[in-house]
């Protein structure tokens, strides 16, 4: 039985190098805006360059810490995932080449055809909502396993929604900020070294399983604020 289930941010900790204004990068975001007006299930772009994508991702690896980390998550029986809103491609192939394929991903989908690319997005309007081209809180609903916390790990403005319904948040970045001031409990972290430090305390103490369940099928996703960012705090239905 597993003690906890965790998603993770591919952004936070997973990636060694995030480089977020790299064109491959950049790629994934402007695909999903053509294939969220195009209002279809997936959409053909000949214009990407799969080969500027598979080039980026030959340059990459998983922070050295990131194996120590799954070790940890392995050890205890942690139902682990990783979320990311970048093309699902390079997260997936960079776990791929450290051994580490196992570990479920959810993102979008890229199939690379002999004349074209094209584009899915599974997981995006999921909830009834279109803010995001992979919907996390659609994931922590699917990742919760009966009697055990969940947990989420981000930094993420968007990640406001996910935390939410979390029963344990680790945050930095933008999502801590936004926590703070949507008084979402979570635990500050600078690294996923503090994630592993804090959830060995917890377990030692009884902490963990000691944690108060959220329903989270009863939190659905937040509304974008003027900014384009989640506002207010968390509805229920």
């Amino acid at each position: 039985m597993y003690k906890a289930a965790l998603i993770c941010d591919a952004d936070v900790g997973v990636l060694a190098n995030r480089e977020d204004n790299h064109p491959a990068n950049e790629l994934a975001y402007r695909a999903w805006l053509r294939w969220r007006e195009n209002g279809s299930s997936s959409l053909s772009c000949e214009d990407i360059d799969i080969d500027l994508v598979d080039d980026y991702i030959r340059t990459q690896s998983v922070e050295p810490y990131f194996h120590d980390f799954f070790d940890f998550i392995f050890e205890q029986k942690l139902l682990f995932g990783v979320v990311t809103q970048r093309m699902g491609r390079i997260v997936r192939t960079i776990l791929r080449k450290q051994n580490l394929d196992r570990i479920p991903v959810f993102a979008n989908h890229v199939e690379v055809e002999p004349f074209t690319i094209r584009l899915s997005f599974p997981h995006y309007n999921t909830l009834d909502c279109d803010h995001c081209p992979s919907c996390n809180l659609f994931h922590m609903k699917r990742f919760r396993r009966p009697d055990v916390p969940l947990i989420f790990v981000g930094e993420k403005d968007y990640d406001l929604c996910a935390a939410s319904a979390a029963d344990l948040v680790f945050a930095r970045g933008d999502l801590l900020k936004r926590c703070e001031e949507q008084k979402v409990a979570c635990e500050p972290i600078g690294h996923l070294r503090d994630v592993e430090r804090i959830l060995t305390r917890m377990i030692c103490k009884g902490q963990l399983q000691a944690l108060p369940l959220k329903d989270v099928d009863a939190f659905n996703p937040l509304p974008p604020s003027s900014n384009g960012d989640q506002d207010g705090k968390a509805t229920h239905s």
